[in-house]
């Protein structure tokens, strides 16, 4: 039973702000104006920053609030799906051609957490995705193939050799050493900023943005809700699931529910520990905090709001409570032999993904001086690098066929 938890998000629960950004008080113009507040545009602003463009941030919210702070800090070559499943819909050289940027920002953001003398609780660790059920089982050994194919080091476990490293049963595994990493994203996104502005970026905070448009003089203009107005030549529009509004992309959206439990000092029956994704449905994942917490979540539903509110209407509180209690007995379930598992955090966050489980990166045809970087899901911090990446060399006219892979119009979003 969950009890006497802080009902808040872990991550700005446990971290004081590092810097406070003003709310914009003036009209502005620049370079390049980039919408949101997360690590997606205050990466893109660092990007920008760096190769020298006069770069203005505008933020709804406090710096790192909203989809980043809700983020579980898990960095996976796979996400929300194994990359067996990305293969059955965008094809193998897609999907390999996904894998390598995807190693590429793990090694990027382990840098950047260097360079900032923080370290932002950055740790490569291992990885594991695993199926209890047969009916998983395939697929996973599918994965473990096509992983040893494209030389990512894994091993498959069977029910036998995985009971001897782990606590709970499955029908088989692919554990990948040294696959993924962990981060704390609010300290992230905030050693991130701290670089940008020392580059020249300008960040607000509390400075929501109503509208961006093309404007004469081949401008582009951002009312924002404090009444100012921001001119820019160039325009990159990351503000999270509200981006799809204007660019298009989301398959479907459901409210994700986390637990993080109080400092475990031994990791019994949990080798690694590594990142933990379950095939089987509903599908639940697994990590460790930088302070030995144990963070579990999933069990995403389409109906219930994160506020507990069914269609955003009827009040429907317990809905949520339920699902704290399944993931904390998950939890117990699959490691008994640690001790003083207690809940500590739980909340519920607003989450998204596209059709491919990509992001959604680049401009609309029609649209020359705007630019769209949606980068949702349980692989959002490594989209974010990617996005900071592509889109500049995309403001600078350079040829990037990868950039194609997460296009607003790539008509092979599902392969037939």
């Amino acid at each position: 039973m969950v009890k006497k938890t802080t009902k808040a998000v872990y991550w700005t629960g446990v971290n004081e702000a590092p810097a406070q950004y003003p709310w914009l008080s003036q009209d502005l113009d620049c370079k390049v104006a980039i919408v949101g507040g997360g690590l997606t545009a205050v990466l893109c602003a660092l990007r920008f920053a760096r190769a020298g463009y006069d770069t203005v941030v505008l933020g709804a919210e406090p710096l790192g609030y909203g989809g980043t702070a809700a983020s579980s800090g898990m960095m996976c070559l796979d996400g929300d799906e194994c990359l067996t499943e990305l293969v059955d819909k965008i094809g193998a050289d897609r999907t390999m051609m996904a894998v390598k940027l995807f190693q590429e920002a793990i090694g990027n953001l382990e840098a950047l957490c260097k360079e900032s003398g923080d370290g932002c609780g950055f740790r490569r660790m291992d990885t594991l995705r695993y199926a209890q059920e047969r009916k998983g089982a395939d697929t996973i050994r599918r994965e473990f193939s096509l992983r040893l194919h494209n030389g990512i080091n894994s091993e498959l476990l069977s029910a036998h050799t995985a009971a001897e490293q782990f606590t709970f049963p499955m029908e088989t595994g692919v554990y990948s050493p040294g696959a993924g990493a962990q981060v704390d994203p609010y300290r992230l996104v905030h050693a991130a900023a701290s670089l940008a502005t020392q580059a020249g970026a300008r960040i607000y905070e509390n400075t929501g943005v109503s509208v961006v448009d093309h404007c004469e003089e081949g401008k582009v203009r951002l009312e924002c809700t404090t009444g100012h107005t921001v001119r820019a030549e160039y325009a990159i529009v990351a503000a999270g699931l509200e981006t799809d509004k204007q660019c298009g992309g989301l398959e479907r959206t459901a409210t994700a529910y986390t637990v993080v439990t109080e400092p475990v000092e031994d990791f019994s029956g949990w080798r690694g520990p590594c990142l933990i994704h379950t095939q089987d449905e509903p599908r639940v994942f697994l990590t460790v905090t930088p302070d030995n917490r144990i963070l579990i979540g999933g069990l995403g539903s389409a109906l219930v709001d994160e506020h507990g509110r069914l269609g955003g209407m009827l009040e429907l509180s317990s809905a949520g409570q339920k699902k704290y209690e399944q993931l904390e007995k998950q939890l117990r379930d699959m490691f008994p032999a640690i001790r003083g598992i207690t809940a500590d955090y739980v909340y519920a966050s607003r989450t998204g993904r596209t059709g491919d489980g990509l992001p959604v990166l680049g401009r609309l045809p029609e649209e020359e001086r705007i630019a769209y970087a949606l980068c949702c899901g349980e692989n959002g911090l490594l989209y974010s690098e990617i996005a900071s990446r592509l889109l500049l060399e995309q403001y600078e006219g350079k040829a990037n066929q990868e950039l194609g892979l997460f296009s607003p119009r790539r008509e092979w979003r599902v392969k037939h």
